[in-house]
């Protein structure tokens, strides 16, 4: 009985991954960022594919999205992936972007972890490219096992843009910074959420405001808003 039951899961899910899969190919229709952002609402998948999720305010990932986009990213990096939201909107809005990596921690404190099923899914974003490659390492971003994974994917080439979005106490996003920032090339973008997020156990307000002084900074914070916001550094210019 238990193995007619895993069989019944595995047919149920093909079936899911085979109707998300048309569903999200229908939406993949522009690369232009305000229809990227509207695709994400319009996709209605199965199963366990049955949503790509943003948890992001809509007004300020446009604004983040437009500096990126300009940048022409050839190596995209991203740290916290969670359903893939992010994800899915930095592969389509950069058509041009040849590597596209998510680092994200299975159960991680703060909403990552997504399958290993789910990385088939996630690959279909690139669909109808011929020069975006995805990549997926699932693990802890400061372990030296993460970081041999990228140097292996990076080959010697350096990020043009990093979102940071995984671990969110102050010293967690300090180390991510730190430890990252080495693979950036000198013209790169970094990205970070939830700039303006109060609450206990966040820490990237503190570190925001300690490290944007250093460079040229953006921040992406709709008007009376008291949570999430983007904030981006261009490293090569004060």
């Amino acid at each position: 009985m238990k193995k007619r039951d895993t069989l019944f899961e595995l047919l149920r899910d093909r079936a899911a991954f085979i109707v998300s899969k048309k569903n999200l190919r229908k939406i993949m229709t522009s690369d232009k960022t305000e229809d990227v952002l509207e695709s994400v609402k319009k996709y209605s998948g199965r199963g366990f594919y049955d949503k790509i999720r943003l948890a992001q305010i809509e007004e300020e990932l446009y604004q983040l999205c437009k500096r990126v986009a300009d940048h022409k990213p050839k190596i995209i990096a991203e740290i916290g992936t969670w359903n893939g939201g992010t994800f899915y909107v930095w592969t389509r809005t950069n058509p041009q972007a040849e590597k596209i990596i998510s680092i994200d921690l299975p159960d991680g404190q703060y909403g990552g972890g997504y399958d290993k099923k789910r990385i088939k899914f996630f690959k279909e974003f690139a669909h109808g490219r011929d020069k975006n490659e995805l990549y997926f390492i699932r693990g802890d971003s400061k372990s030296k096992d993460t970081t041999e994974k990228l140097e292996n994917i990076l080959k010697g080439k350096k990020i043009d843009f990093l979102y940071i979005d995984g671990d969110h106490t102050y010293e967690g996003i300090k180390k991510d910074f730190n430890i990252y920032k080495e693979y950036m090339a000198n013209d790169g973008l970094i990205g970070f959420h939830d700039i303006n997020t109060h609450k206990e156990g966040y820490g990237v307000v503190k570190f925001w405001n300690e490290i944007k002084e250093q460079y040229r900074f953006e921040e992406f914070i709709k008007k009376d808003s008291k949570v999430m916001g983007n904030g981006l550094i261009y490293l090569n210019k004060l």
